[in-house]
């Protein structure tokens, strides 16, 4: 009797692992702190140029800033700064590369309110599921 193959299987030997809650909590911890990092150096830029007291101008300096670090980084190696770190990797759900568009989406979506809460439903976040990526742990 031939013997019927389990599609779980082909589920569990899969060759992308997805990144830990942890591993993610992490990336955004250490992006906050690069982010914050960036936005002193362009206050003082802003100080020295007379523009810091304009909160439009600060609001769109801040919208820039994230936009631009997630966008250039996930769209040309699928890594921010934190994801270096903590040797993970955004990609497309069939493992591709992101381009950048898919980068720049899941920037966008980063700024829905409430996107953080996504992380406690215990599956993928908003800005992964709407922009079908995920982020897996890359293999040495």
């Amino acid at each position: 009797m031939e013997q019927q193959p389990n599609l779980l299987d082909e589920f569990s030997n899969s060759s992308n692992v997805y990144a830990t809650t942890g591993q993610r909590f992490v990336n955004y911890l250490i992006d906050l702190i690069v982010f914050y990092a960036i936005m002193f150096v362009m206050g003082m830029l802003l100080g020295i140029a007379g523009l810091g007291h304009s909160m439009g101008i600060i609001y769109l300096v801040v919208f820039a800033v994230l936009i631009i670090y997630y966008t250039l980084l996930e769209g040309s190696k699928g890594q921010t700064i934190g994801k270096m770190v903590t040797k993970t990797k955004a990609v497309t759900l069939e493992g591709a590369t992101l381009s950048y568009k898919n980068a720049f989406l899941r920037t966008l979506c980063r700024f829905v309110p409430f996107e953080f809460v996504s992380a406690f439903s215990g599956g993928q976040m908003w800005h992964d599921r709407w922009t079908d990526t995920m982020v897996i742990q890359v293999k040495n």
